[in-house]
């Protein structure tokens, strides 16, 4: 059984510059390229013990010194971005025994502070989770103490020059420990749940103010916006280290959108451009429940390259709903190799992190539910684009083969494709382009059921309708 799904183009889309219809393409865009700043979110939180805390803040500190050395060897020459930091490496990925030696030089140096160890310590005792504003502000506490502590080394090293010493480095981690700053934030989540909201709205407008004072301090020269391979490591890291930091959770994925309607006028004139576009619609194959489209595109991977072949894709409906599932950091790490997992994050002093439990006790639940968890953040929407009606095709890897646009563009079978609808406005002439290309792909697959409609307003339904162009038949030469 079949069911029909809508997907609107634009002109220039459909047959000018890209060439859709006539190459029967289908692009899978980057979450980024969408037209809600909140796709692809995920609301992370941090639950671990003394183990994985201490190995985050060695993580953070590993990917930090990466930055430091390409700031050196370039300057402002050669850009830097957040992308160069090596998230997926761990102590054991150094190019060269003299690089593991330094990082080790600076990571024992660091750990020697006694104010961060015991961050580390309370931070670990918490039984209530941190949340991403909280773990910007600690991180960002910690920053200049891991910049001094790397570059120390490199001064002793000889890699940089004599620089003047700053003694007051760690003033800010030291304050909210003599205040007993995290002791009295869990004593208030235990006490009262309500204080959750409370404590998130706290970090939230601290954060608030920070990007405030980045932009005065930008605006009076105090920051040099010349410099913006120094101001990523002095200034931006912190923020930048946690959006990195969630790509070691999931694989990147990709995704084409369809609507099970195409009855909404709003909808008709902004992905419709304006009404002067056109719908296509797709019947797709049914499976139990679930609904899927076949394709042909990169379907797997040799020592040669990328090998083609059909692929079926699931029509995952769009939940409208506000507020998104929790992850769970420690226990989510899916992307990286066994011996990273374990040496840099479940792994130290000879001892194993309980954040590790459950992976262990069943491999194949963790999967499940890790697998769950990654399908249900990225068809989450708030309630504002219900009247979409969407549905989404997923495009993803483990090992994020498809960072190439070009393995993103998939060809559908023509058989799928059932017929098109014009918009209020689309031109005749576009018209004419459309049939044209369709008429040519009916010849090659002896098709006669294709079938186009004209879109229309609707005054007794009060939206947009169609109506099938009953005249417009396809027989061995022409159009009657």
């Amino acid at each position: 059984m079949s069911k029909k799904f809508y997907r609107f183009r634009s002109i220039d889309r459909l047959i000018n510059d890209f060439k859709e219809l006539e190459n029967q393409n289908i692009y899978f865009a980057h979450p980024s390229q969408l037209n809600d700043p909140m796709e692809g979110y995920r609301d992370f939180f941090w639950e671990g013990d003394h183990i994985a805390w201490k190995n985050l803040f060695k993580h953070y500190l590993l990917c930090l010194e990466r930055l430091c050395s390409l700031l050196i060897l370039s300057g402002e020459d050669h850009a830097i971005s957040k992308e160069d930091m090596p998230i997926f490496s761990g102590e054991n990925d150094f190019p060269s025994p003299i690089y593991k030696e330094l990082f080790t030089r600076i990571s024992n140096s660091f750990f020697e502070n006694q104010d961060l160890l015991t961050l580390i310590e309370k931070i670990s005792e918490r039984t209530t989770s941190v949340r991403r504003d909280e773990l910007s502000f600690y991180l960002t506490a910690v920053h200049p103490l891991a910049l001094e502590t790397i570059y120390s080394e490199y001064e002793n090293s000889k890699l940089v020059p004599t620089r003047n010493q700053n003694n007051s480095l760690n003033k800010k981690v030291s304050i909210f420990l003599k205040e007993d700053f995290i002791d009295n934030i869990e004593k208030a989540l235990n006490e009262n749940s309500r204080e959750e909201k409370i404590i998130d709205a706290l970090f939230a407008a601290q954060r608030h103010s920070q990007t405030q004072i980045d932009i005065i301090q930008r605006h009076n020269g105090i920051i040099d916006t010349n410099q913006s391979n120094k101001n990523l490591i002095v200034v931006e890291f912190p923020e930048e280290y946690i959006s990195q930091l969630e790509k070691i959770v999931y694989p990147e994925w990709y995704t084409a959108c369809f609507m099970s309607e195409c009855k909404n006028s709003s909808v008709w004139g902004h992905y419709g451009n304006n009404h002067t576009g056109a719908c296509l619609i797709f019947e797709a194959d049914q499976k139990d429940e679930d609904h899927y489209l076949s394709f042909r595109g990169v379907n797997g991977w040799t020592s040669s390259g990328p090998s083609h072949g059909d692929i079926s894709l699931k029509l995952h409906p769009i939940n409208y709903t506000q507020g998104f599932g929790k992850i769970d950091f420690f226990r989510s790490l899916g992307r990286l190799t066994a011996s990273t997992l374990n040496s840099m994050w479940y792994g130290l002093d000879g001892k194993r992190s309980k954040c590790a439990d459950q992976i262990a006790k069943s491999e194949e639940e963790w999967r499940k539910n890790y697998w769950n968890n990654f399908y249900r953040d990225i068809t989450i929407k708030s309630d504002d684009w219900n009247y979409e009606k969407e549905y989404r095709l997923i495009l993803s890897s483990s090992l994020d083969s498809y960072s190439d646009p070009a393995l993103r563009l998939l060809t559908y079978k023509f058989n799928t494709l059932s017929g098109i609808i014009f918009g209020i406005k689309t031109s005749k002439n576009d018209k004419l382009k459309i049939i044209k290309i369709i008429k040519e792909k009916c010849e090659k697959e002896q098709r006669k059921d294709f079938k186009f409609y004209q879109a229309y307003y609707s005054s007794e339904k009060g939206c947009i309708e169609h109506s099938e162009m009953t005249l417009l038949k396809f027989n061995s030469t022409t159009i009657s």
